[in-house]
């Protein structure tokens, strides 16, 4: 491979007119799909390429694109040869638009790769190491930088064992808007559970990793208030306390109490509250949110006494602040979400009228850890849609507690027709509320619906993850399984030929009684045909094959 000098701009060479080219006609091949087969060959050559043309691959704009797509599936050694001739300072490629891009996908492919085989993940180490000496010798220009701090965050997560990086996120349709650069929410599926504790301490990282995350996190503790703003430098600081907390570093309980004593300082005046004005600022609540997701129970619950408790309201309706309340009730523990639902519970409906549907669902998710609080949150969150009294209404409150509306809203006289609808907010809240211990209400609704609208639910993208939780549910009876999936009878082929169907289809197969299989088997196996002309129907017919063979 060949490199020339003095063509890659700021961050080093460019390439040789035939190695861009042929960097350029793999980006066509890969943009044209390919299969796993085909990938699994096409990948190990590109990549061995890119390792031979050095840093001008990453600096030119089809290599770059080609190596962010394959590096988050590279096997350590191909890592370690791509990543070794990009590390250094910000004169580098850390520095480049483009090689920055690609030094983080490579630095956010680390933690996946840790137990590889000794030899070449002693080499990958190394290639990190000299990363992070490059980094701690300008820890706040980089930070400070528009291309540096992808690379200073992605260095945090690896040195901290942290999975993953910051995916590009696009907010589904009909999703309540986020904080801009705050933590992304899954489309429409339930979100991984909050409250687990991070990994044991260590596992699985070298022993130089958790010592130079402590350097580089002792570093930006010491410019905390050079990294409020720009955006890109409060979000490395968040990716260090999320390092932190990840890694149970003893440095995440230092950092966590210098930010508080920085974001909330002592002596205000009487009445007032800093925590409450600083998660009413678009900078400073992002990197609060940062703090209530890495301190603990103690410290959480000392902010909450001090400063927001008898102020819950305001922070709710607030359209910044109310996602600071989220993430904290995302954390707290089961006191502080008891004073919050005593506090909030009653007036639910305020934040909902101000389009703040989060502020239900984290509340949901809240209890659904700690099973004492949730039938009072169960009838908070049904006053707050008017499906709590008179008692009849409950059986109709799907539409309501789908579409996050008020009794009335538009849709709610008709919770059991096919045109009922299902917010993506309100899915996540439906889900909660079928793991809760008794979700008696949610059920009645449910069995209340006619097939059509069941099966709709079933076809909509927010309504499919629905059904996944009533089939995954331990509190859900098998009973009510199997009365609601009769329902469905008829209604098959319309579910596997569909792209939301299908998937639930499959999950029916994953839980559903032998008979039940039988019976949606012999249901479909005269529309084989049908099955094998659909895209999505074909994955339901080869699953259907050992039913149909029988």
């Amino acid at each position: 491979m060949g490199v020339r000098r003095g063509r890659g701009g700021p961050g080093g060479p460019g390439l040789e007119g035939d190695v861009a080219a042929y960097f350029r006609r793999a980006l066509e091949t890969l943009q044209e799909g390919l299969s796993p087969e085909e990938l699994d060959l096409f990948a190990p050559n590109v990549l061995e390429e890119a390792a031979a043309a050095g840093a001008g691959a990453a600096l030119d704009p089809s290599g770059s694109r080609l190596l962010e797509a394959l590096l988050p599936r590279a096997p350590a050694a191909a890592l370690s040869r791509v990543l070794s001739p990009l590390v250094g300072g910000l004169g580098g490629p850390a520095g480049h638009p483009l090689g920055a891009r690609v030094l983080e996908a490579a630095l956010r492919r680390v933690p996946e790769v840790l137990g590889s085989e000794r030899e070449v993940l002693g080499q990958l180490e190394e290639a990190v190491r000299r990363q992070a000496e490059a980094v701690r010798g300008e820890a706040l220009a980089f930070a400070r930088h528009p291309n540096g701090s992808f690379v200073l965050r992605a260095l945090l997560r690896a040195l901290g064992g942290c999975p993953g990086g910051d995916p590009p996120h696009h907010p589904p349709e009909g999703a309540e808007p986020k904080r801009k650069g705050a933590e992304p929410v899954p489309k429409g599926a339930e979100p991984k559970p909050k409250g687990a504790g991070p990994a044991l301490k260590g596992a699985g990282l070298p022993p130089s990793f958790p010592l130079l995350l402590e350097q580089l996190a002792e570093i930006l503790e010491e410019n905390l208030p050079s990294l409020v703003s720009p955006p890109c430098a409060s979000l490395c600081l968040q990716a260090a306390l999320e390092a932190l907390r990840h890694s149970q570093s003893a440095a995440c309980a230092r950092l966590c109490q210098a930010l508080i004593g920085y974001l909330v300082p002592p002596g205000h005046a009487p009445g007032e509250s800093p925590l409450v004005s600083a998660l009413e600022d678009a900078q400073r609540g992002r990197l609060v949110e940062a703090l209530f997701g890495a301190a603990g129970p103690r410290c959480l619950r000392g902010l909450f006494r001090e400063h927001l408790r008898g102020r819950l309201l305001g922070v709710a309706t607030h359209r910044l602040a109310n996602h600071g309340l989220q993430r904290l009730l995302d954390h707290a523990p089961r006191d502080v979400v008891g004073e919050v639902l005593e506090e909030l519970g009653p007036a639910l409906q305020q934040p909902l009228g101000r389009g703040h549907p989060g502020v239900l669902t984290a509340l949901a998710g809240a209890c659904r850890r700690h099973p004492p609080l949730q039938p009072l949150a169960l009838r908070r969150l049904l006053e707050a849609v008017d499906c709590w009294e008179p008692p009849e209404r409950r059986r109709s409150c799907l539409g309501p507690l789908g579409a996050l509306r008020p009794w009335g809203g538009g849709d709610s006289e008709k919770g059991a027709g096919p045109e009922l609808s299902v917010t993506v907010p309100g899915s996540l809240l439906l889900q909660h509320l079928l793991h809760f211990s008794d979700p008696g209400p949610v059920l009645e609704a449910l069995e209340a619906l006619h097939p059509p609208a069941l099966a709709a639910l079933a076809l909509s993208p927010p309504g499919s993850r629905v059904w996944d939780a009533l089939l995954s549910a331990p509190s859900v009876p098998p009973r009510t399984r199997r009365r609601l999936l009769r329902k469905l009878k008829g209604r098959f082929l319309s579910l596997a030929c569909h792209r939301n169907g299908s998937r639930v289809l499959d999950a029916i197969f994953a839980s559903a009684s032998p008979r039940a299989c039988a019976a949606i088997a012999a249901e479909l196996a005269p529309q084989r045909p049908a099955l094998l002309r659909d895209p999505h129907g074909r994955g339901v017919e080869r699953r259907l094959r050992p039913w149909l063979e029988d």
